[in-house]
């Protein structure tokens, strides 16, 4: 277990006020990094799937770090949408938060490899927090419940990209439940990860461009932020520059190479582009850059 992590109740002066006002508030709250984090005000919630395609990865990492100038960007902290959402946000000098489905120590953590995303984000003034205890694994229930603390904890929720039934869907219904803002980045009709916030939209859901559309529904003027002073380079991007550096490879290759999920490399490699540390070769490979 990190060791500055703290619990804290609903009778806490410390307890977010935000999560006192929804219907199944937390008993209890662990808390790695500062607890302040999660009563600074405005909150946004950036969530997606765990499986996002190229758009979905540039739209999630362009609006965190403009929302990282005024918001502070909560999300939970799974592959994909969440994890792009928090470390870009970060990049940019924003204060973050995730919820997580498990314990905070780190043999239960999950997803494993955001362990370091999670101790740049506590040191760098957010805050991890679970309503599970140290030594609680990831089980599948675990996960719808913790969506309602990412909807609770700020003023709505935008859904980047989702399947019909995925866990963001859950979060943007319980925005819904507590009276918050739903806001949906709308998508092809012929993309699978665009039919949760397509359909969003149809039912009522504020069409996203840009994050000056969440900001100007909730009177607030977009600033941009400034770059964090830490590196925004990841212990996985690290790698991947490291296998490229000494030659071009495909998605499959750095997979087997790293022994991690395709499209996790996929979204690295993705936001990897953006940042200009990749390119593709046009073979189906990628080249270091510089």
């Amino acid at each position: 277990m990190p060791v500055d992590v703290i619990t804290i109740r609903p009778s806490d002066a410390s307890y977010p006020s935000a999560l006192r006002e929804i219907a199944d508030p937390p008993a209890q709250l662990f808390v790695w990094g500062d607890p302040a984090a999660l009563s600074a005000a405005p909150a946004v919630a950036v969530v997606g799937t765990r499986k996002p395609t190229d758009y979905g990865i540039r739209v999630a990492a362009h609006l965190a770090r403009e929302l990282a100038g005024v918001a502070v960007v909560v999300s939970g902290l799974a592959y994909g949408i969440d994890t792009v959402a928090l470390s870009e946000a970060l990049a940019a000098g924003g204060i973050t938060v995730a919820v997580i489905g498990s314990g905070l120590d780190r043999a239960s953590f999950y997803p494993a490899i955001n362990y370091q995303l999670a101790e740049r984000m506590a040191a760098g003034g957010g805050a991890v927090v679970s309503e599970y205890p140290a030594g609680t694994p990831p089980l599948k229930q675990n996960f719808p419940a913790r969506n309602r603390i990412i909807a609770g904890l700020t003023l709505g929720t935008v859904v980047v990209e989702g399947a019909k039934g995925s866990g963001a869907l859950i979060t943007a219904q319980h925005a819904v439940e507590f009276g918050r803002e739903v806001w949906a980045v709308p998508g092809s009709i012929f993309v699978p990860e665009a039919v949760g916030p397509n359909r969003l939209i149809q039912e009522g859901a504020t069409p996203v461009h840009s994050a000056a559309d969440i900001l100007e529904s909730l009177g607030l003027t977009l600033q941009l932020a400034l770059p964090s002073s830490s590196s925004s380079v990841t212990p996985v991007e690290q790698t991947i520059n490291e296998l490229l550096n000494r030659q071009a490879m495909s998605v499959d290759e750095l997979a087997r190479e790293l022994a991690l999920d395709s499209h996790l490399v996929s979204s690295t490699l993705t936001l990897m582009e953006i940042k200009g540390m990749v390119k593709s070769t046009g073979a189906g490979k990628f080249a270091r850059l510089h």
